[in-house]
């Protein structure tokens, strides 16, 4: 019996001896797999594990630091005695040490000599002889270095390098806080690239990526000044100087700017001809903060492109009061239309061999009621930038339809003659534009034949292939085409034979010299063009009786001008003008 006894004991024995070098075993694979380095010593500071990841981290193997005080070679030199007394406190404590401790960060050598920061938090089991303490351990150079480059991917541009718009935002906050107290002390550039669309769409996305990349590069190489430089997105940079005479800095820069990029840069088997628009603001005593600045550049740069591009403006005073203008005309332009405030005048088109109006132009005006009638040309330019001239265009072409209808009612025009309506480059563009006008003919019930639209010939230029698809799509509904200010752009002669146009309107620049022996060539080539293209010509300006004799000489088709009427409301010019449309 008492064998039976002791046999069982010893199966005990064996079993759990057996169940212990299992769970050692576990323990282990799962320490070595662990992505941490794990380590741990005893109560004299000797090591008695050490993982692989250990190994990787600092530059030691296992074999040569099992036994070995850890205070010897990874401890640094100025911490060691601090170690061991703390080593020996927890210890001395014995059962009272037990548990884990907050993490914490602490420097350690690295086998090569360089000192590593890492961080985590310690254990400590046991008593005596069987007292250990340790822990895992992360590198907080990895983790920063993780840190770090996702700072860089959200502060840069992934194309060109360049810091982003947060980070220049950051940057120029800072330094605006600054010198706060200095004005003149910061000054911006912001810069767009001329024409850039028309590198993307014509040679693609990828030969513009490389544009901006070879134009980043330029922008550094003159740069040198610039305490930032960015790109905010698509083909606008950002450049921040500061301190004194930042403004000359920023004039300076936009000067080599231009410079620079009348290199063209070569994209495959083709050359890009660049240019840039670049609007300069600086801090003041009342600006001061970043998005007043960045907004004072930015209208300066479109100043630049409206006074043709590929040159940069200063904001100042006088700007500063165009935008203020420019700001109250546009909120007060959101209102016109519900408000009843715009108004449509009318200037007939007159047969160039008499007096009969064969047609009439349709003209928007803006009766204010403060400042009575706005001129056109304050706020058609705003109406444009701001989108407005969309539902401003749409509602003049309802209003110029339907007036015709009514004249066509009363037989002042026998169901003919012709309503011209301008569209904007901005209309143009509006994926809704044919829609709009095969509804507003179907609203009011005129022939597509008696409408008239006046494209300019900038309009048509500024996206080729874009407009001609418009136009053909609108020439489908029956309506008439008429390429306004003609000789004014840059037109390419192959594309006004692709176009559907009817009508070709001679600028008034250019009629302006009839009659006094100037210009009468350039005007007599365009309508013999036009005529070799099938086209009517109609002269626009008309003001004098020589003009208008010099016209028929060569042969021009209609005339307009404040010769035979301005324009007027519709109830003037009938009173005013025999309204013969179409007899």
């Amino acid at each position: 019996m008492a064998e039976g006894r002791g046999s069982y004991a010893k199966a005990v024995r064996a079993s759990k001896s057996s169940k212990e070098s299992f769970l050692e075993q576990r323990f282990n694979t799962l320490v070595d797999l662990a992505h941490d380095a794990f380590l741990e010593t005893d109560a004299e500071g000797l090591v008695t594990e050490w993982n692989s990841r250990a190994e990787e981290m600092f530059g030691w193997s296992r074999d040569e630091v099992i036994g070995r005080s850890i205070a010897t070679f990874l401890i640094p030199e100025r911490y060691a005695e601090r170690f061991t007394e703390q080593l020996r406190a927890a210890h001395s404590l014995g059962s009272a040490a037990a548990g884990r401790t907050p993490e914490r960060e602490l420097k350690v050598m690295h086998r090569d000599g360089h000192e590593m920061e890492v961080a985590g938090a310690a254990y400590a089991v046991g008593t005596n002889g069987s007292f250990r303490i340790g822990g895992f351990l992360r590198d907080l150079s990895e983790q920063r270095a993780g840190e770090e480059a996702l700072a860089n991917a959200y502060l840069h541009d992934s194309l060109t390098g360049l810091p982003n718009r947060t980070m220049f935002t950051y940057r120029l906050a800072y330094v605006l806080s600054a010198y706060q107290a200095v004005p003149g002390m910061v000054a911006i550039a912001v810069l767009d690239l001329d024409r850039f669309k028309e590198i993307n769409d014509g040679m693609g996305h990828e030969a513009g990526d490389e544009v901006l990349v070879t134009v980043a590069s330029r922008l550094a190489e003159v740069g040198s000044e610039a305490e930032v430089m960015a790109r905010l997105g698509g083909d606008e940079f950002l450049v921040l100087f500061e301190g004194r005479g930042a403004e000359d800095k920023a004039v300076a820069f936009a000067e080599r700017v231009v410079e620079v990029l009348s290199v063209p840069v070569t994209v495959g088997d083709s050359e890009v001809f660049l240019g840039a628009s670049i609007g300069i603001a600086s801090s003041t005593g009342t600006v001061t903060e970043a998005t007043t600045l960045l907004s004072n550049a930015d209208a300066a740069m479109y100043q630049a492109k409206r006074n043709g591009g590929n040159c940069h403006q200063v904001f100042g005073e006088a700007m500063r009061v165009q935008v203020l203008d420019r700001m109250t005309t546009e909120h007060s332009l959101h209102r016109a239309l519900e408000r009843c405030e715009l108004r449509v005048f009318y200037q007939p088109v007159v047969d160039i061999s008499g007096d009969k109006a064969i047609g009439v132009e349709a003209l928007i005006r803006w009766q204010h009621p403060e400042q009575g009638l706005v001129p056109p040309d304050r706020f058609i330019p705003v109406a444009e930038e701001s989108g407005l001239i969309v539902p401003i265009g749409a509602w003049v072409l309802q209003e110029a339809c339907h007036q015709l209808k009514l004249w066509q009612a009363k037989r002042f025009g026998r169901d003919g003659g012709a309503m011209e309506v301008n569209l904007s480059a901005r209309q143009i563009d509006h994926p809704e534009i044919v829609g709009t006008v095969e509804r507003i003919l179907a609203d009011t019930g005129l022939a597509p034949s008696n409408l008239t639209l006046e494209i300019t010939e900038t309009a048509l230029m500024n996206d080729a292939e874009s407009a001609l698809s418009v136009l053909q799509a609108l020439k489908e509904l029956g309506v008439m085409l008429a390429i306004d200010d003609f000789g004014t752009g840059y037109s390419s002669l192959s594309y006004l034979q692709r176009f559907p146009l009817d009508i070709l309107k001679v600028d008034k620049s250019f009629v302006d010299g009839l009659g006094s022996g100037e210009g009468s060539e350039i005007v007599a080539a365009v309508i013999n063009l036009a005529h070799s293209l099938g086209l009517q010509v109609i002269a626009e300006g008309v003001e004098t009786e020589a003009q208008w004799e010099e016209l028929r000489k060569l042969h021009c088709d209609f005339a307009q001008g404040y010769l035979f009427s301005r324009p007027v409301p519709a109830t003037e010019l009938v009173e005013k003008f025999p309204l013969r449309l179409g007899a």
